[in-house]
């Protein structure tokens, strides 16, 4: 008795379109940014602190943060975002802080809104430090450490009532209106890390507030495990004898 397996010209297009299928998912879920949101919503001695922070992954070597104040209207030091803390599931070998772009640069000392144009150019003072998986991101970088001012974060709807506890105090500016995006390199990294934690900082102290992240999961992760089982099921079905004669 001879067997004779013939490639099923309905099984041949399943398969030529699993196949297509995984590819695409598999390669925009290599494309595609992971991005992570963090949020805080405080308040310290009747003053709001409230901050959103945005993590964005090109790549393991290539994080972009953009961080908004989100006190409307920040009028107060105490609620001006000036650093920010957080923790990767894998450490870096090494880190560094490339361009920092605010949406604009504003100097309040002595003025009320809507304040004239400060000057300064990236990054604005503001530097990055590692101790472990945890990064510190601030303004007013010393080198080692962190003065936390000038060139804090304010949102666009922001108000200068003067006082030295309002926006007009002269040692913290310029400000920076958000949102405002950094670019730092990661070195060392072959996989994305996650972020699991998250502090804001606020005012000159500063005054921490724990990050809150949403629970969600990032979408290229799942894009590839689709892509990897459809690519199995199509191996799976080339294999079958798709018709047999005696």
């Amino acid at each position: 008795m001879v067997i004779i397996r013939s490639q099923n010209p309905a099984l041949r297009l399943a398969r030529g379109l699993l196949i297509g299928l995984a590819c695409v998912l598999s390669s925009s879920a290599a494309m595609a940014n992971v991005v992570y949101t963090w949020t805080a919503d405080g308040v310290t001695e009747g003053v709001a602190q409230r901050g959103t922070a945005v993590f964005s992954f090109a790549s393991p070597s290539l994080l972009t943060i953009t961080l908004s104040d989100d006190v409307v209207p920040t009028a107060l030091i105490a609620s001006v975002l000036d650093g920010l803390i957080f923790t990767l599931s894998s450490g870096p070998s090494g880190q560094s802080l490339g361009t920092v772009s605010p949406s604009a640069v504003i100097n309040c000392s002595g003025s009320t809104a809507p304040c004239p144009p400060g000057t300064g150019a990236s990054p604005f003072g503001w530097g990055t430090t590692q101790s472990g998986a945890t990064l510190t991101l601030g303004a007013g970088f010393t080198g080692s450490g962190f003065s936390y001012h000038p060139y804090g974060i304010v949102n666009s709807a922001y108000s200068a009532p003067g006082g030295n506890g309002g926006l007009s105090n002269p040692q913290h500016n310029p400000l920076l209106v958000g949102p405002v995006t950094f670019n730092i390199s990661l070195l060392g990294l072959t996989s994305i890390p996650e972020i699991t934690s998250v502090t804001f900082l606020f005012g000159t102290v500063p005054n921490a507030q724990t990050g809150v992240d949403p629970p969600t999961v990032p979408e290229p992760q799942s894009l590839a495990l689709v892509g990897l089982g459809l690519l199995l099921l199509a191996r799976t079905a080339s294999r079958r004898p798709s018709g047999e004669a005696s």
